[in-house]
């Protein structure tokens, strides 16, 4: 490249000095054709003797040795142009001389055969063949100038070309460099990579010719309890155990590049499991082996520990007395041997089988937003009973519990199963026995109440109308007894005492049975009433809350009412130790309430789920009769609280 500018620069400077040349030789030739040619046509004339040229101030001679010297001059300027100018321009000058030396009358100096004008004509014609040869040399210039320039830009067109092929195939060699530079480096990366891979991924390579160690990594080396400096050289075989030697060996020895198991040899004689695998490969002409040896004791004793834990999972769920599953993707991918049993089949039979074709379809799609919602980690009920089919279409009812798990790296649904049918019947029995028992029980209390009713008419009205004659009768004998029949007397009047009080027992065994108030005016006011007995027969002070004054209810709600009650505060005069009873009866929200609080001892969670406590499951088998709700509350050392909630009905549906 800096040849060629070299060159470029040379061929540049001589073109422009030709150039320069060119135009001077063009200029003075001209103006000296010009010159001369005029310089003769006046001296021809002027030899002539024409009178009409002249040359103000000028003699001839003076004129002549002018032109001489300009001759002269011009002859040096042409000689260092043009070698034959030169000539030229020297035969001119001569002329002239002797023209000179004619015009001082010099008479020696004679062209041979010349005359003065015979001369000038010669030279006219000498100076005419000059200019023709000077333009001649001047197109012959050119033409050597334009072959040059031609010359000069096909020399430039190759070069061009050649220094855009030397570009091309410098860039070319330049991408190559740079190519294989990068390979090098990606080489270099790609084994710095490999061998940190590989010893992040296996405890470390050893590198076997024929067999033979000839290099080993430090950590390797360390694994087998040498040295690395003790094992290059030694037989890769005295690192296998003796068992799995020749097989291992020779899978070592054909670079057997498939990871499989091995048992390798410490040096101190103890062996551990290891993973191995190789590749063949040439270096320098050589066939060497690279081996690649992770340890994975740690490996094989978590897969002992997960078989064993499989073995017991196993044993577990195919001896559980509950049905486990598990699907996935809406099939079932796992399930024991109950809960095949369970349904009528075998195990084999229900394996990819979609769980929901197993449930009722009434109850599939809510078992499918639940499942969707628990893979979704949404909250769902975790237990719940559903109704399942069996494999001949019957209908059972089983309980179950879901939760997710992973199976085989997918999310799975992991369910457990118990038949539940026979405890349903079980429980339909029991609570239709229960609805028959209260059933019953209603209709017990009903008869009671009315035997009880019946009961204290009678006695109201048979017994009391019995002792009110006695009584009558024993005064009407009283008076017909003498007055000195003392004896008699004393004892018709504690006869009469003794049919008063049993006329007072009549009537309040008679309004135990039966409050007439209840019946006559109503459940407020036999509330009223009862609060008043209450507070005189124990000296418990007793207040009630009646909203609103006119509450009525049919027969049965305050016959219900009444007694619970009664019942209360039985419990409260026997039990509770207080001194003070609240109570209230409000009709509010399409429902009668009735609270009772005291300020005794408080009952305890014991007493009140005592089976024993006759008076309390009194009290709610009477309040679930009408579909009503009761909650006893204690506190220790604040009293009781009892309230009862049933429901209004339309009285007149009721009469």
């Amino acid at each position: 490249t800096e040849t060629l500018k070299v060159v470029n620069k040379q061929i540049e400077e001589f073109r422009n000095i030709v150039n320069d040349r060119d135009k001077e030789l063009e200029s003075i030739g001209l103006e000296l054709a010009i010159g001369l040619s005029e310089v003769f046509e006046a001296l021809k004339k002027i030899s002539s003797g024409d009178p009409t040229v002249r040359i103000p101030d000028t003699s001839k001679v003076e004129l002549i040795s002018k032109l001489k010297h300009i001759v002269n001059l011009t002859a040096e300027e042409i000689g260092e142009i043009v070698d034959q100018s030169h000539e030229f321009a020297m035969g001119l000058a001569e002329h002239f001389d002797v023209l000179h030396k004619v015009s001082i009358g010099d008479l020696r100096a004679r062209v041979a055969g010349k005359s003065q004008v015979e001369l000038l004509e010669s030279l006219k014609k000498v100076t005419n063949d000059t200019i023709k040869s000077i333009s001649r040399e001047i197109n012959e210039r050119k033409r050597a100038e334009t072959g040059l320039q031609k010359a000069h830009y096909e020399l430039e067109k190759r070069v061009e070309e050649r220094t855009a092929e030397l570009k091309a195939a410098n860039k070319k060699m330049m991408q190559e460099i740079i190519e294989r530079k990068r390979a090098e480096e990606a080489l270099r990366d790609s084994e710095i990579r490999y061998r940190h891979v590989t010893e992040a991924a296996f405890e470390g390579v050893a590198v076997t010719e024929r067999g033979t160690l000839i290099d080993f990594s430090e950590k390797l080396a360390k694994l087998f309890g040498y040295q690395r400096s003790d094992l290059i050289g030694k037989s890769i075989a005295e690192l296998i155990a003796p068992n799995v030697r020749n097989e291992t060996v020779a899978k070592i020895l054909s670079g057997y590049s498939i990871p499989y198991e091995s048992i390798c040899l410490r040096k101190d004689g103890t062996t551990f499991p290891v993973e191995v695998c190789g590749k063949n490969y040439l270096s320098k002409g050589r066939e060497l082996c690279v081996t690649a040896i992770r340890n994975i004791t740690k490996r094989k004793r978590t897969e002992k520990v997960l078989q064993e834990s499989e073995e017991k999972y196993k044993t577990l769920t195919e001896n559980s007395l509950t049905g486990i599953f598990i699907h996935q993707d809406g099939r079932f991918v796992f399930l024991n041997d109950k809960f095949a049993n369970m349904h009528g089949y075998k195990p084999e039979e229900l394996l990819q089988k979609e769980h929901l074709s197993l449930v009722h379809p009434d109850e599939r799609k809510i078992l499918k937003e639940f499942a969707i919602k628990r893979i979704e980690g949404k909250p769902v009920p975790q237990q719940y009973e559903v109704r399942r089919l069996t494999k001949d279409g019957k209908t059972i009812w089983c309980e179950m519990m879901a939760t997710v798990i992973e199976y085989k790296g997918k999310p799975a649904i992991m369910g457990n199963v118990i038949d539940t049918t026979q405890r349903r019947l079980a429980e339909n029995a029991i609570k239709k026995s229960e609805e028959q028992l209260r059933a019953l029980t209603t209709y017990l209390q009903r008869v009671g109440e009315i035997e009880r009713t019946n009961i204290a008419r009678e006695i109201h009205d048979e017994l009391g109308q019995t002792l009110t004659v006695l009584k009558m009768d024993l005064a009407w004998l009283r008076k017909r007894l003498p007055d000195g029949q003392i004896s008699l007397l004393e004892k018709t009047d504690t006869m009469s005492q003794l049919i008063n009080k049993t006329i007072q027992t009549v009537k309040k065994i008679s309004t135990d049975l039966r409050p007439v108030l209840l019946d006559d005016l109503g459940l407020a006011a036999a509330i009223e009433w009862q609060a008043e007995e209450f507070q005189k027969q124990t000296g418990i002070r007793c207040k009630i809350t009646i909203e609103p004054k006119d509450i009525t209810l049919d027969r049965d709600r305050n016959t219900a009412i009444f007694r619970i009650f009664q019942e209360t505060l039985t419990n409260v005069a026997r039990h509770a130790k207080a001194s003070e009873v609240n109570a209230s009866l409000k009709q509010r929200d399409g429902q009668i309430e009735l609270r009772v609080q005291d300020n005794g001892r408080g009952i305890t969670e014991g007493q009140i789920s005592n089976p024993k406590s006759f008076g309390l499951i009194g009290i709610i088998e009477r309040v679930k009769i009408f579909g009503g709700s009761s909650l006893m509350k204690g506190s220790p050392g604040k009293g009781t609280i009892m309230t009862v909630r049933i429901p209004i009905q339309d009285i007149r549906e009721n009469q």
